[in-house]
């Protein structure tokens, strides 16, 4: 899962000592939702293999029926509920910038996204979106400079992070998340914008990306 998601950057991570590193918290989850995209992409070639073969239809009916109930699971299908809404965005720095800080202090960072992510996944969220964007247990956040790449796509602050899910455990979660405080403190020092807003009602779209892993690496 942004989810998954909890892919740290390839180029080390910025202000580690706010954040004390990506949070692992979603990792179980990322595993389960792993697991549910492998059942779903086998299930795939299943049906590819049924339709070459000229199976029976009730056969392809069924393993349809299957791929259908786990899209939900893996975020192949759209969420609506209850949710909430978290801006991130950049500080305006001074000039010149004050002794003992430098512009990287004054801009959001990759690990602060995802700390907000994290956050809302250990929450409960059913779904979490970034900049529109359905998060899926591949997806990655990166950061280049004050620019965010998700999912091939290159975004510009203020940072837009959404979820699905009760509002108070939502809440809760964001409240109690150290690296979210810690952004939100350091947001007081250098004017860093944070809003973060709850709704009756929100639509988070299906994921719309390729679910085939390329290629993949065993973590110790």
């Amino acid at each position: 899962m942004f989810i998954a998601s909890a892919t740290a950057s390839e180029d080390g991570a910025l202000r580690v000592d706010r954040t004390g590193g990506l949070p692992g918290a979603i990792s179980a989850r990322a595993d389960q939702n792993a697991a549910l995209r492998q059942d779903v992409d086998a299930r795939s070639r299943q049906v590819a293999g049924l339709l070459a073969a000229g199976d029976p239809d009730a056969a392809l009916a069924e393993t349809t029926g299957n791929i259908a109930g786990l899209a939900p699971a893996v975020g192949l299908t759209e969420v609506s509920g209850p949710g909430v809404t978290v801006s991130l965005n950049d500080a305006r720095a001074p000039d010149p910038i004050p002794e003992g800080f430098t512009g990287d202090d004054y801009i959001v960072h990759q690990q602060d996204v995802q700390g907000v992510v994290n956050a809302l996944w250990r929450g409960g969220a059913s779904g979490v979106s970034v900049m529109g964007q359905r998060l899926i247990s591949t997806s990655a956040v990166r950061c280049v400079g004050n620019t965010v790449i998700l999912q091939g796509q290159v975004y510009s602050p203020p940072f837009v992070i959404e979820a699905v899910g009760n509002v108070d455990s939502l809440t809760a979660a964001l409240d109690q998340d150290e690296s979210v405080r810690f952004f939100r403190e350091w947001a007081d020092v250098v004017g860093l914008g944070y809003e973060q807003t709850a709704a009756r009602q929100m639509t988070l779209p299906a994921y719309s990306g390729p679910i085939t892993t390329d290629d993949a690496q065993v973590l110790p």
